[in-house]
């Protein structure tokens, strides 16, 4: 009988997250794996009422959130996120290892970091916010 080995499980997941599907579930024989994973929705855009006064100040935009796509441990990746690093759609901006393997996390925001909240080697949660993004 067929095993689930980590090459189709890993295959499965970069398919998933290339097409945008929120679940993967795999399974043969007695083998099961199931995967949710999240996307950012597309950021809102914040719409200014109209204003008599010339002196009315612009107001910024929200930040972006660059999340953790998996439960496991945050590792810089090859441009690792820095305060005032330019990213882009697409960049990949973090690993995580997770089950022995590293995952690379790819950017959903494109813009300047303006903060990191994660270390190196540090437990990350699916979901969690590794950086804030000022769009540019």
């Amino acid at each position: 009988m067929p095993e689930l080995d980590l090459e189709t499980v890993r295959h499965a997941l970069e398919l998933a997250r290339k097409h945008g599907f929120a679940r993967v579930e795999l399974s043969t024989g007695d083998d099961q794996f199931r995967a949710y994973l999240m996307r950012d929705p597309a950021p809102a855009t914040a719409v200014a009422a109209p204003s008599d006064s010339p002196t009315a100040e612009p107001t910024e935009p929200p930040l972006l959130s660059i999340k953790a796509t998996l439960v496991g441990y945050y590792q810089e990746s090859a441009k690792p996120l820095a305060i005032g690093a330019t990213v882009r759609k697409g960049d990949i901006v973090a690993v995580i290892a997770a089950l022995g393997l590293g995952n690379d996390v790819e950017s959903t925001v494109a813009g300047e970091v303006v903060e990191v909240l994660v270390e190196p080697d540090q437990p990350v949660e699916f979901g969690q916010i590794l950086a804030k993004v000022k769009a540019i």
